[in-house]
Parts: structure tokens; sequence; C-alpha cells
């Protein structure tokens, strides 16, 4: 674990979203970075790391002042359930916390991985609060995409049932 894990944006997943869902109903899934809150009804604070966000998991480009859906963006926003979840789980697990939690989960005898471990390691690079942030933005966004799940009575992360 001695890489430097890049901080989560802290985003809730159905904002994601719901941003993928208004840029494919635009022309070319593509709109002005600039414009974008308007029609979601979002703020700037708000705007900025779901814009990130959708970023880092591949789903759109942001280029010159436009945001603009990826291939993978076009196929998650058009895709249904169950199917969404898969596609956004495959995006997920290339985010270095939510692999390395993940990784430890399957790797783990009984399944498990204890979330002090992961904790302890956030504080090495963050606030304690920032790091209990990042934790609390990874499970929201690992238990959408089904890559992990939390037992709150161990403090423990978990795969979910397949």
């Amino acid at each position: 674990m001695a890489e430097t894990l890049q901080p989560l944006p802290h985003a809730p997943i159905g904002m994601v979203l719901g941003l993928l869902e208004h840029l494919k109903d635009t022309p070319g899934g593509k709109e002005d970075l600039y414009k974008l809150g308007g029609p979601l009804g979002y703020e700037l604070d708000d705007l900025l790391p779901v814009t990130e966000a959708a970023k880092r998991l591949g789903l759109v480009r942001i280029a010159a002042g436009d945001i603009e859906l990826t291939a993978e963006g076009r196929a998650l926003a058009a895709a249904e359930e169950p199917e969404r979840k898969q596609r956004m789980g495959r995006c997920l697990r290339k985010l270095s916390l939510i692999a390395e939690i993940r990784r430890a989960v399957e790797r783990a005898a009984g399944g498990r991985a204890s979330r002090t471990l992961f904790l302890e390691r956030l504080q090495e690079g963050f606030s304690e609060a920032e790091a209990e942030r990042q934790l609390s933005t990874a499970l929201d966004w690992a238990r959408y995409g089904e890559v992990f799940d939390f037992d709150p009575d161990a403090e423990e992360f978990f795969l979910p049932p397949a």
C-alpha cells in the first residue's frame, strides 16, 4: 500500500448519474460546462465534484469549456439496471482507493477487510475528517456499483452476494 491514493471527489453517485442522463439528452452528448448548472439545478459547489467524478470514472471528457459523454458514458447513460450498475462497477474498480479495498477483501481469509486499516492508510495523506469522507464516498460509490459493501457492526468491508 505504498502508492499515494488519489482523492475521490465528494459527489453523490446519483448526481453523477443525473449528469449523464442530462448529457445523453443533449445534441451530441455535449454541453457548455458553464451552462450546465441551470438545467441540472446544481450549485457550482455541487457541480465541480460531480463533473470531476464523472471525468475520473471515464464517463465524460472536459475540453475547451465543454463537457461531453465518452463512449462508456453514453453506454452507461443508455443502460437499464442492472447493466448500469455493472458498467459503473467496472469504472469504479479503476479508482485507486476502491480498487485497493476490493483487492483487500478478495485476499482476506474471511472475505472481509477492516475499515480501520483503510482509515489509517488514508490518514497518512489526509486529515482525520477528510479520511472519513474519502471512505464514505468510496462506500457510497462501491455500493451502487456492487464492488463491495460494509458491515457497520463489525466495521468491515465485504463482497456483496453475487
